[in-house]
């Protein structure tokens, strides 16, 4: 197999992996993808890595490939299912597994196309909430906020 359809190889599974991953943060039914799967995916790209089979990824690309694997290995510690995990840790085992696909695919589109899962209060309560969506759409609601709070709080001569 060459190096290109190796590479091709993991995204297809790493995208598996996050799919069903997203499915369990938004609190749907799972699709039948067992961590043990996830693992041991995680394990042989490390192997690959490891052994020097990056072409077509940059030092820095393989750097952060790395980075995410010690979140997904360390949320992963000594758990078995996926149930085993709470919400916030399979928040961030999401989060890792679509870093590492977004370093796979090496492209802008595929950084901006990248399922995110974040966890925040919900306005006027203590309780969190889990929201799920493209890392695009994630910058744009950060910067939606950030333009609303910089808006002028007093409306000056045009009240009317």
């Amino acid at each position: 197999m060459n190096k290109q359809a190796h590479w091709g190889v993991w995204l297809a599974l790493t995208i598996a992996c996050s799919a069903s991953l997203t499915a369990i943060a938004q609190d749907e039914a799972p699709a039948p993808q067992k961590l043990e799967r996830i693992l041991a995916q995680q394990q042989e790209l490390k192997r690959d890595l490891d052994a020097g089979k990056t072409d077509g990824l940059t030092t820095r690309q393989v750097n952060a490939i790395r980075k995410a694997q010690v979140d997904v290995f360390a949320v992963t510690e000594g758990k078995t299912t996926l149930d085993q995990l709470s919400m916030d840790d399979k928040v961030r085992l999401e989060n890792a597994l679509e870093r590492i696909n977004a370093e796979v695919k090496n492209t802008r589109a595929g950084h901006d196309e990248k399922q995110v899962c974040w966890r925040e209060r919900a306005s006027g309560t203590t309780m969190k909430v889990t929201r799920c969506g493209t890392e695009a759409e994630k910058r744009e609601a950060r910067e939606g906020a950030r333009d609303y709070l910089d808006r002028p709080k007093v409306c000056g001569d045009r009240c009317g």
